[in-house]
């Protein structure tokens, strides 16, 4: 039985993880809260599927590691403060490696994991998508406020993209990455890489 949980829960992530993403939000009392999904449709993932490939995400926030407080759609960070916090975790599934980078906050300019969005100043609506330390260009980026409102950005020449956001609340942007190399990922073989990162703020 434990082991037909374990192929179903294998399946269910190789079926969803390709168009999910993981994403943060932080609360008033300043946690953390990661999620696995769809942000535009409301969908959240839950510890019945591919939630509980993510379990044991550490958070990181100023140099901390942070571990889960495991809840049912979501997993909890006790993070304090205003700082940046980033959550990142990979999965093999199929012949593909997906790569996650979650972050929430937009005070840090400097990018940290391989496929990034970072913004040009702190709080700042112009942003900068960054591959293996450099911009990059004519990359699709989606932006979706919490009123599911969405819209599609490019990033130009020099991989920078300005964005709208007229109303308050949550916004998150993604953008995602396809690599064609290969590789062994907690041995298991993988043929090609895909990437997501989200970069999750709230405007007042």
């Amino acid at each position: 039985m434990k082991r037909l949980t374990t192929l179903v829960l294998a399946l269910t992530v190789a079926m969803t993880t390709q168009a999910h993403m993981l994403w943060l939000e932080r609360g008033t009392d300043q946690k953390t809260q990661a999620y696995f999904g769809e942000y535009a449709e409301s969908v959240k993932e839950t510890q019945a599927g591919p939630l509980k490939a993510f379990n044991n995400a550490k958070a990181i926030q100023d140099k901390k590691q942070l571990i889960a407080k495991v809840q049912n759609d979501h997993l909890e960070y006790a993070t304090q403060g205003l700082a940046d916090v980033r959550v990142n975790n990979d999965l093999v599934h199929g012949d593909m490696l997906a790569q996650f980078h979650a972050k929430t906050g937009r005070q840090d300019t400097k990018a940290v994991s391989e496929l990034e969005i970072v913004p040009m100043a702190a709080n700042s609506n112009q942003f900068t998508v960054i591959f293996q330390g450099k911009p990059l260009a004519k990359q699709e980026v989606v932006v979706t406020a919490d009123n599911r409102w969405s819209k599609k950005y490019f990033t130009d020449e020099q991989g920078h993209f300005n964005i709208e956001t007229p109303w308050k609340g949550q916004y998150v942007l993604e953008a995602g990455k396809g690599i064609d190399e290969a590789g062994e990922f907690n041995k298991q073989v993988y043929k090609n890489r895909y990437l997501v990162a989200t970069l999750s703020f709230n405007v007042n």
